[in-house]
């Protein structure tokens, strides 16, 4: 597909929009909204009533919400960055578009995002890409993995967030390969893919080890979660040691270091808006920075209170908080 999105974007923690700042400096351009910080409203923030992992209490991956409405009001709060999921993206296209080809569905969805100057885009999330080809498991994903190729290409998206969440133990080895293979079908698209690592994950809990699982491509990285930096008690410094080209996207929120809920319960109930936990917000961001990331920072908030909210609550209290630290 030919872009116009891409064209607009920058060199450092992936492809942004940049515009002349300080000095002469080039910073990505928010043109939308009511502030200049760099933020990208990631999938769980912007669908009200959604929550991942099946079995969960509540589990839904589709927002009630139609997403001209949300497009527009998050470009009111001041976003223009957004991040989409599989089951969203197939609902929308079923649910409130009716469209009965996917291409013209999906360039459907592309002119409402453009519409309302949302014209930074991340996708996720895929799971089962670490098994191997003929693992039954991966061939009932397929279907979600080519839905994504296909959005990536349509909307022009930056990245792509996936992850070994269903906590498969996997040769290094074998983790690289197939990194690397799902990296280069996403090349295809122009789209760098985002390995996010997590404390149920048995092959991937630090830095090094990420950096390692991904080293075999040019096309993908490591995605950077504040959240699961802090419960896998990941050393900071590692992440200043970083390059731009290392990191492909960055994600934050607030919570707790320790709680005795489960991982899941945590995870899903108690990701909180910047500043109202206990997170070392401000070193990670710091060393995020040094790693050459800039921006846009992605908030995935995940938590209880924060469903409660409507959207025209919900996204100003989002973009609000977030701005505050970067």
């Amino acid at each position: 597909m030919e872009s116009d999105r891409r064209d607009r974007t920058g060199e450092a923690g992936g492809k942004q929009t940049t515009a002349g700042g300080p000095d002469g400096a080039e910073t990505l351009r928010t043109d939308g909204g009511q502030g200049d910080a760099d933020l990208l409203a990631n999938t769980w923030m912007h669908s009200g009533g959604t929550t991942p992992f099946q079995g969960a209490h509540g589990h839904r991956e589709w927002s009630p919400w139609p997403i001209a409405r949300r497009a527009e009001m998050l470009n009111d709060a001041g976003f223009d960055a957004i991040g989409l999921i599989a089951p969203d993206i197939q609902h929308i296209l079923d649910f409130e578009f009716g469209a009965e080809d996917r291409t013209q569905g999906l360039q459907q969805l592309d002119s409402v995002l453009r519409e309302n100057d949302i014209d930074f885009v991340e996708l996720e999330f895929l799971t089962e890409w670490v098994l191997p080809s003929d693992d039954p498991r991966r061939q009932e994903e397929q279907d979600a993995r080519e839905l994504l190729l296909e959005a990536a290409d349509v909307l022009d998206a930056n990245h792509v967030k996936i992850g070994n969440l269903n906590s498969y133990p996997v040769a290094m080895e074998d983790l690289q390969q197939r990194f690397a293979q799902i990296s280069d079908e996403f090349a295809e698209t122009d789209t760098e893919v985002g390995l996010e690592f997590f404390p149920v994950d048995p092959n991937v809990q630090t830095v090094p080890q990420a950096l390692e699982a991904t080293e075999q491509t040019d096309n993908g990285g490591l995605y950077l979660d504040l959240w699961h930096n802090v419960k896998l008690d990941v050393d900071f410094d590692n992440i200043r040691s970083l390059s731009g080209d290392d990191i492909v996207a960055v994600e934050f929120n607030d919570g707790y270091v320790d709680t005795r809920m489960s991982f899941l319960e945590e995870t899903i109930n108690l990701r909180k808006l910047p500043g109202e936990g206990e997170f070392p917000i401000e070193s990670w961001v710091s060393a995020v920075r040094a790693g050459g990331f800039d921006g846009p920072w992605g908030l995935e908030i995940l938590s209880e209170e924060f469903r409660r909210f409507e959207m025209a609550d919900a996204y100003p209290r989002a973009f609000e908080a977030g701005a505050e630290y970067v």
